[in-house]
């Protein structure tokens, strides 16, 4: 038998919206997202987490992670985001040595919550295709009734992409073309009832066809965090959701970014919401948060913050690890940065101090804050009672 009528695929980057876009609000002034809970010691890069590490390393470890994406849904966060790791980053900590993936945690998280938005994290440039991820995600929207969505990454790590057989890593607009035609494909699967025809540089796919459709009409929410030129170009041209991450990561450079994006996206007839990484320590006052802040800073764990600095620009496996500074070469502020949430935006204090960082950064145009918590077993039920009224009052949750 025939396949039938095949549409040949006329379009292999963005931007690309057959359909159009998804609504990605959820109609929260500021939303809040519970980040890296799916792997060890999340955003902590300090052997302060050996101090317990069932509470402060392994939360991702099932079932306590399960309990808390029902906490977190039952008090009104509104998004669940995983990083996604193959490999994490050593040391004495183990940081993110170890963590669930982004496919078995998503479904996993679709059948214990009921309104949470379930973000899986996926690596384009480890050979993927687009036609396995866009399955999996469509039948993991389909089982949470549309609440999927998908953070595409190109990839750092050198040592990740030799895990998948490559022994070098693809220069970055070349990870980034490969990422433009992963996600048009995908669209295509995702929105197209015939099958799909598709002779790109990186990908190729013919007859294409998945079954059953995402839930989410035309298809599911996407974001990325590229910070590059070329990975904020991809972001504002096929994402719905661009994470901002400015390394000084001072308030009026994320308001640079907020504006740079919103710009570039309706320079393509688009529109992308902003969100920043976040990194707390919440405390019942702000003087318990600076001490744990001090305590974490002096665990600072160096050889994994050295490791990580290393991968992110690529040199982690060819440069010669001997004799590096006592900063890891980023220097003092941007290590400590780093070991208290891989340079994420810090909400550090009490639950009134952390809403007001917050109100700073929803005035400066960021919609979604996505927060990384060093004890989450009790910083999440802490957000909930104590930090979500006093957003509430000052009008950034209804």
């Amino acid at each position: 038998m025939g396949r039938g009528r095949t549409i040949e695929a006329d379009v292999f980057r963005g931007p690309f919206d057959p359909g159009g876009q998804p609504d990605a609000s959820t109609g929260q002034p500021l939303e809040i997202s519970l980040f890296a809970w799916n792997v060890r010691s999340g955003l902590s890069a300090t052997r302060a987490v050996l101090a317990d590490e069932a509470r402060y390393a392994d939360y991702w470890r099932w079932p306590s992670a399960e309990g808390l994406l029902r906490q977190a849904d039952a008090l009104g966060f509104d998004h669940q985001v995983q990083y996604g790791m193959w490999g994490g980053y050593g040391g004495a900590s183990r940081w993110n040595d170890e963590g669930l993936d982004f496919a078995t945690a998503a479904a996993a998280s679709a059948v214990v919550t009921r309104n949470l938005n379930l973000f899986s994290t996926v690596h384009v440039g480890y050979g993927f295709h687009p036609m396995h991820i866009a399955k999996i995600g469509a039948c993991i929207d389909v089982v949470s009734g549309g609440r999927w969505g998908l953070n595409v990454v190109s990839g750092a790590n050198p040592d990740d992409f030799r895990k998948f057989g490559m022994t070098e890593r693809p220069p970055g607009p070349v990870r980034y073309a490969m990422a433009d035609e992963f996600v048009t494909l995908m669209k295509y699967l995702w929105t197209c009832d015939d099958p799909v025809d598709f002779e790109g540089e990186h990908y190729r796919c013919y007859g294409g066809s998945i079954g059953p459709k995402p839930a989410r009409k035309p298809r599911p929410v996407l974001m990325n965090a590229g910070q590059s030129d070329a990975g904020f170009d991809f972001a504002c041209r096929q994402a719905d959701w661009v994470f901002a991450a400015p390394p000084r990561g001072r308030l009026e450079d994320y308001a640079a970014m907020v504006g740079k994006a919103h710009a570039l996206a309706a320079r393509y007839g688009r529109r992308v919401r902003v969100g920043a990484m976040c990194y707390a320590i919440v405390e019942e006052t702000d003087d318990e948060a600076a001490r744990t802040a001090a305590w974490l800073e002096s665990e600072a764990d160096y050889d994994a913050i050295l490791y990580y600095s290393r991968a992110m620009i690529g040199t982690n496996s060819a440069m010669d690890m001997s004799e590096p500074d006592e900063w890891a070469g980023l220097g003092r502020e941007q290590y400590l940065k780093v070991a208290l949430g891989m340079t994420g935006y810090q909400l550090f204090g009490s639950p009134r101090t952390v809403a007001e960082k917050l109100r700073g950064l929803r005035e400066v145009g960021v919609d979604n804050a996505a927060i990384g918590f060093f004890d989450p077993r009790k910083a999440v039920p802490l957000m909930g009672e104590k930090v979500m009224p006093v957003l509430k009052e000052m009008g950034l949750r209804i």
